[in-house]
């Protein structure tokens, strides 16, 4: 009987000392507040971010679902670079959506040395998924501005959210949009992407052509794809490569680079 008390003690002590203790339970989704508004924060951070010219970078990374150790590898990489401003990832921070998935994201890019900003993925939904996001992060459709340019960052998940997409909010965010020197939209698939068809492409593509838009940026296919045109696309290459993109924004145009660790 004094065994078993102590054994019975023993199991209390350590499931009250662990902060989720069914850290991989599929409904869990009770952030941390330490890791609350993410997006929020960030871009506070990137009001503090000084420009002395039209031109810039930032950096354009996706796809991260488990493999860590490259997100690692990575944010290490842009840590070493000066001239890249912020960070923007496009999405399926998870794989099955799990808090802990999220945890683990949220603590390498607390390594980061520089602002970042995230759109959903459509592995970001699964199970509770649209929850911790909206908790660990903020919004799924926003925008914000940066040296005169606008950044417009738009759910496009299909499948996964069980919605309609919201190109009604879209087209309002792209539009009257003329004092700014570019316009840009994140989102995280493609119109070529598996969840498109070929009605919800077309619109996507006669919004970004109406609006005069750029550069539309994704990921979800996890290769790298750079289509030019009126309106320019980039998809990135998944994390898993070690590989990522930089967009160089001028005044009235722009550049894309890959970089292969």
């Amino acid at each position: 009987m004094k065994y078993l008390r102590i054994a019975i003690l023993s199991l209390v002590v350590f499931f009250t000392s662990c902060d989720h203790p069914f850290e991989f339970s599929v409904y869990e989704a009770n952030v941390k507040s330490s890791q609350k508004n993410t997006t929020e924060i960030n871009l506070k951070l990137l009001e503090n971010v000084t420009v002395n010219s039209n031109e810039f970078k930032f950096a354009f990374i996706s796809d991260v679902h488990y493999f860590y150790d490259e997100l690692a590898t990575v944010i290490d990489d842009i840590n070493k670079r000066d001239d890249i401003l912020f960070v923007i990832f496009g999405g399926d921070i998870a794989d099955q959506a799990l808090l802990r998935e999220y945890e683990i994201f949220h603590d390498i890019m607390a390594k980061l040395k520089k602002p970042y900003v995230t759109v959903i993925g459509n592995h970001d939904y699964n199970n509770n998924g649209g929850i911790i996001y909206k908790n660990m992060f903020g919004d799924y459709n926003y925008s914000f501005e940066f040296n005169n340019n606008k950044f417009v960052l738009f759910d496009d998940t299909v499948w996964e959210s069980e919605k309609e997409l919201d190109f009604d909010w879209l087209s309002s965010e792209l539009k009257e949009n003329t004092n700014f020197n570019q316009v840009f939209v994140i989102a995280h698939i493609p119109y070529y992407g598996d969840q498109f068809n070929d009605e919800l492409a077309e619109k996507y593509k006669s919004i970004m052509i109406e609006n005069n838009v750029p550069l539309s940026l994704h990921g979800h296919t996890h290769s790298f794809n750079y289509e030019e045109g009126d309106v320019s696309y980039l998809t990135a290459p998944a994390v898993k490569e070690k590989a990522y993109n930089i967009v160089t924004v001028k005044e009235k145009d722009f550049s894309v680079e890959l970089i292969e660790l």
